[in-house]
């Protein structure tokens, strides 16, 4: 029986583990470090219960100490990140090394008395337990056990003092979790137990880390949200949990309302008289995602709205995001609407294009990133984008296949995101010198499915649905080809969204006149000729000779950006 419950808690780590991993897309290396040790730790522990003989059973205990040892070094590492506490790195390894040094300590059982004098294999109604006596180097050990023990507390001091900006109940939780298992260690010792209850704490502990990590994902995404609009200036951000508990707020927010200041990290603000709290507060309680409030401030005017935070999956709310705007210009437009329609119009039209050049700035940031990881297309995308501009004029003006000026406009946004696909795609095939083999290109090929569904994620709610479907289409189907031979859906003629078959001109003619790692770059004559010949074949008919007219334009724009690139290196 105590066999199968050592079994059952090895089992019961590995699927916690698992599930932790399936449920989040970000492989998080101290989480994974720490359940990989109560892992070993678990196994260990089973296999000296199912031992026959006493050296099956020593090699187990070995397993046994190669979690131990290290399992609360990451669980201290795991507190001082919930604590945003930061380790010396050279505190760090010393402690890392002295846990190596023990567990060398431990290596020594079975071939000198060291560690321990005598060793004693003994069955008990089913099971196997080992009856030793412990030797000088086992101090060793206890000495571990009391400096780990040390450090948790002081992290918990510490986190104690910064208790209004970091998860004080989590860190509390956590370390409680470990000076617990110590305890338990050592009364186990006293009452010389032979099961070994701290494979139920360990198990205990990895059931609740895990789930508290989800309070990590929403702290990083608070952060990370606070410092992208710390420089903007009519913004504000606070950040709640999933259960409406507050985690974080932006600097701004803070400057128009000081009571946000004195709110506790993951506790609901206290019910209050201000104005805000009664317009504001509660009107958030009472709402979920997607509803918006106006609110004065003095003479100012705020758009409140309440946007859902997902972490992994879609559908995996880990918290909220309460977002203020200043609406203060549009309000007093709107006031006089009247007498300042003109105004207002202009002055909106300018706000407007302004909020979209900062997407599209952001979109173009991100699109570089990507970028920046590839070691054959420098460049790419913002030559891309230059030439689906300069053949949407074309389009413009030719008015043959009925596309209107805004659908045009919205495919030369949409540009700049065809490639975001490749984010999802691995650094060794990305950054190769050379041609692919078979298998890296039908990896390198699932960027455009991949880069479909980021961009309808980044996009989906912050843009017309409109938009969002033109710039999925171009990420998703621009390496389709007009005859069916392209990726990823093998799709053909006017099956393929024409947006899809501008961006494939667009980005074959930057493949062409551009140095790739695997090539030289073509020259305008075998470039032409090489779109030419394709049409019907690669290209759409009608809109391949179009594109051949803008030849005068683009080859004055290349001759430009080589101008200026050889400018740099000079």
């Amino acid at each position: 029986m105590v066999t199968w419950l050592y079994f059952l808690t090895f089992a019961a780590s590995i699927l916690m583990m698992a599930s932790f991993l399936i449920r989040n897309s970000k492989i998080d290396t101290g989480y994974v470090l720490f359940g990989l040790t109560i892992v070993i730790t678990a196994m260990g522990r089973w296999f000296i219960s199912a031992s026959d003989t006493l050296g099956q059973a020593i090699f187990g205990n070995k397993i046994l100490y190669l979690g131990t040892c290290f399992v609360p070094l990451t669980m201290i590492m795991l507190l001082a990140r919930f604590s945003k506490i930061h380790i010396p790195k050279v505190v760090v390894t010393l402690l890392t090394i002295y846990s190596a040094v023990v567990f060398a300590a431990v290596m020594t059982v079975g071939h000198t008395d060291w560690y321990y004098v005598s060793t004693t294999l003994v069955q008990a109604d089913g099971y196997a337990y080992i009856e030793k006596v412990y030797g000088p180097l086992h101090n060793l050990f206890l000495v571990l056990l009391a400096i780990d023990a040390g450090f948790i507390a002081t992290i918990i001091v510490l986190a104690f003092r910064k208790r209004k900006t970091v998860a004080f109940k989590a860190v509390l939780t956590i370390g409680g979790l470990g000076f617990g298992i110590i305890l338990i260690y050592f009364l186990a010792k006293l009452f010389k137990s032979t099961f070994d209850w701290t494979s139920l704490g360990y198990l205990f502990a990895i059931f609740v880390i895990t789930n508290l990590f989800q309070k990590i994902n929403i702290y990083d995404m608070s952060t990370n949200i606070a410092n992208s609009v710390a420089q903007a200036s009519e913004s504000g951000y606070i950040v709640f949990d999933k259960k409406k508990r507050f985690i974080n707020a932006n600097e701004y927010i803070r400057e128009l309302f000081p009571e946000i200041n004195s709110w506790q990290l993951e506790e609901r603000p206290e019910e209050s008289d201000s104005d805000f709290y009664r317009e504001i507060i509660e009107w958030f309680y009472m709402h979920s995602s997607g509803y918006h409030k106006s609110f004065a401030v003095g003479n100012k005017y705020f758009e409140f709205s309440i946007r859902a935070v997902t972490h992994g999956k879609k559908d995996n709310r880990v918290g909220y995001l309460l977002e203020a705007l200043d609406r203060t210009a549009e309000h007093k437009y709107t006031a006089t609407v009247e007498e300042y329609s003109d105004r207002l119009s202009k002055e909106v039209a300018q706000k407007t294009a302004r909020i979209e050049h900062i997407k599209d700035m952001l979109v173009l940031g991100m699109s570089a990133m990507v970028e920046s990881r590839d070691n054959s297309t420098g460049g790419h995308i913002r030559r891309t984008s230059m030439v689906v501009s300069v053949f949407a004029k074309k389009l413009m003006t030719a008015n043959k296949l009925g596309l209107t000026d805004e659908f045009l406009e919205k495919v030369e946004r949409a540009a700049p995101m065809h490639d975001l696909g490749k984010i999802a795609v691995k650094d060794a095939i990305l950054q190769k010198n050379g041609r692919f083999t078979d298998e890296e290109y039908a990896e390198m090929k699932k960027h455009s499915a991949e880069g479909a569904r980021i961009v309808r994620e980044i996009l989906e709610g912050v843009e017309g649905e409109s938009f969002v479907k033109i710039a999925e289409n171009v990420a998703h189907y621009h390496h389709e080809k007009w005859n069916g031979r392209g990726y990823p859906d093998g799709l053909s003629g006017e099956e393929i969204p024409i947006e899809a078959r501008i961006m494939a001109l667009a980005d074959v003619f930057d493949a062409l006149v551009s140095k790739r790692c695997y090539k030289e770059a073509f020259d305008y004559d075998r470039a032409f000729d090489i779109i030419k010949n394709d049409i019907g074949e690669h290209f759409d008919p009608t809109l391949a000779p179009l594109f051949l007219e803008c030849r005068t334009e683009l080859e004055a724009l290349y001759d430009e950006l080589n101008e200026a690139e050889k400018q740099k290196t000079v």
